[in-house]
């Protein structure tokens, strides 16, 4: 594989070239480099883009094509489907975004990045998978809708004054933490990992919000079937080793460790998980190469 790196300049030859339905939805200048091996470093998602602080510029580092293309679909990386190389093939990418572009709009641009520098082509489909339904347990949901006043049950947790604050980095609330600005849930829920813990924390969040970003704990799609179709605040606690059995059983655990994700969701949001089987959306790599081509 070339180790140099490879630097694209969109023109609008590109666009002969690009997927249908996003032709004229590109990257103004992109740059294509394979990833380091022995990098030691990991990155899931994406930094930059629109809805964060650097919303002209998408950074990847160590990113799999399967990331890729997930991210370009709008799909979690397990609904993609094609050649196993698809997980083992990383690339860096840094990619200056037009400005206004949505996040939708970056989708298309990846996709795009995709079909002419991959020479990808891709179709959608629908197959039966393992999957979590997430629904109402017995008694109901507690939840704290948004813009309501706060309550002992659900809610974004603020801080008080006085929260412990490290000489470096974000403050640090009595819960071990970091103490979010109302800013960056702007664009959906947080998930933090810390000392073995997890949150999540959300304001103004759907619950399709919140099944989404579970499928990556649990690593199987989950679909909202609450029927609750509003915006709501929360914050969520649990420790995620605790759950890798309980999600292949779909049962909850007992001890005196914290919970595991299931009985989190039950005690603290008044939501169940469910194990189903469901058509869930899949792209079919149909054909794509491990070196991006050239200009």
């Amino acid at each position: 594989m070339r180790a140099k790196v490879m630097v694209l300049v969109i023109s609008a030859a590109i666009a002969a070239h690009a997927q249908a339905g996003g032709s004229a939805i590109i990257f103004e200048v992109a740059s294509i480099k394979p990833s380091a091996p022995g990098a030691g470093r990991r990155m899931v998602g994406f930094d930059g883009g629109p809805g964060t602080a650097d919303p002209g510029q998408i950074t990847t580092a160590n990113t799999s094509l399967r990331m890729l293309i997930a991210r370009a679909y709008d799909v979690k990386p397990d609904q993609v489907a094609g050649p196993a190389w698809l997980e083992t093939e990383q690339f860096d990418i840094v990619a200056k975004v037009p400005p206004g572009a949505t996040r939708e709009q970056v989708g298309l641009m990846i996709r795009n990045l995709l079909a002419e520098r991959f020479h990808m082509a891709a179709h959608r489909g629908r197959k039966d998978m393992p999957a979590f339904a997430l629904a109402q347990a017995k008694g109901g949901a507690r939840l704290k809708a948004s813009g309501s006043a706060p309550g002992k049950d659900g809610g974004v947790q603020t801080e008080p004054a006085g929260a412990a604050t490290p000489r470096a980095g974000p403050a640090i609330g009595k819960d071990g933490f970091p103490v979010l600005p109302p800013e960056a849930l702007s664009d959906g829920p947080v998930m933090s990992v810390r000392n073995g813990r997890a949150r999540i924390q959300a304001a103004g969040a759907t619950l399709r919000d919140l099944a989404d970003l579970l499928s990556g704990p649990l690593e199987r799609p989950v679909i909202d079937e609450t029927g609750l179709p509003g915006k709501y605040d929360w914050t969520l606690y649990w420790t995620p080793e605790r759950q890798g059995a309980q999600a292949a059983a779909g049962a909850a655990s007992t001890g005196d460790s914290g919970p595991d994700l299931f009985t989190a969701l039950q005690e603290q949001l008044g939501l169940r998980l469910v194990s189903k089987k469901a058509p869930v959306e899949v792209v079919v790599v149909d054909h794509m190469e491990k070196v991006p081509s050239g200009n």
